[in-house]
């Protein structure tokens, strides 16, 4: 990562602080006895077959240092993509056969956003989210050199966009939204900020990170 006088202590004092709740290696699910997500936001029981056949995935939660501070660097996904078209995420997606849970998110950004893995400081995991839609979301925190270049795939990413990351920590400006979805309503964190609309999964896996930061 670059080394800056004016900013690096800025990122070094995030990972000792980071490092102290994040965890260092992914949590297994005989470890996840709280298996928090979609179901526990909206109140539901929790259904075994849906916990076990939830299929792996992983995203970067990556935090960059800016002159003005630490900031999350999030995506808009393309508008005409069949699936959560338009929604702010993090990049990431599907583990596939044999690889890791760093590995994935750190393949699937480069694939997204073209952020070079060698761009990126991993500081640990956050315990798994699992998503309305069946996936068990690992999130992997990391620091990204600020002078990284990106080039998003514009088949899946609309735009990279930045929140403040004292933003994304203040769990005051969380609230509580809901949508009828699949025949039940569904009840969902939204994260007020005048960027973007920023909900479900993605505001539900920063809340994660905040209640624990």
């Amino acid at each position: 990562m670059t080394d800056s006088s004016l900013l690096s202590p800025l990122a070094d004092d995030f990972a000792r602080r980071a490092g102290r709740v994040l965890l260092d290696r992914p949590m297994s699910e005989a470890e996840d006895e709280r298996r928090y997500g979609d179901h526990v936001i909206a109140g539901h029981p929790i259904d075994p077959s849906f916990l076990t056949s939830a299929r792996p995935a992983a995203v970067l939660y990556p935090v960059v240092v800016r002159e003005d501070g630490l900031r999350v660097m999030l995506t808009e996904r393309a508008s005409h993509l069949k699936t959560h078209a338009g929604q702010v995420a993090f990049p990431g997606g599907r583990v596939e056969p044999g690889e890791s849970v760093l590995d994935a998110a750190l393949r699937e950004s480069e694939e997204e956003i073209g952020l070079s893995r060698r761009a990126v400081r991993p500081l640990g995991f956050l315990p798994p989210y699992f998503s309305g839609t069946g996936f068990r979301v690992q999130p992997v925190v990391a620091l990204v050199d600020p002078a990284a270049n990106l080039s998003p795939d514009p088949n899946e990413v609309a735009r990279v966009f930045e929140v403040s990351l004292a933003h994304a920590m203040d769990l005051a400006r969380y609230r509580q939204s809901t949508i009828f979805w699949k025949g039940r309503e569904r009840v969902f964190y939204v994260l007020e900020h005048e960027a973007a609309y920023i909900w479900g999964v993605t505001a539900g896996i920063l809340r994660s990170f905040a209640e624990r930061y």
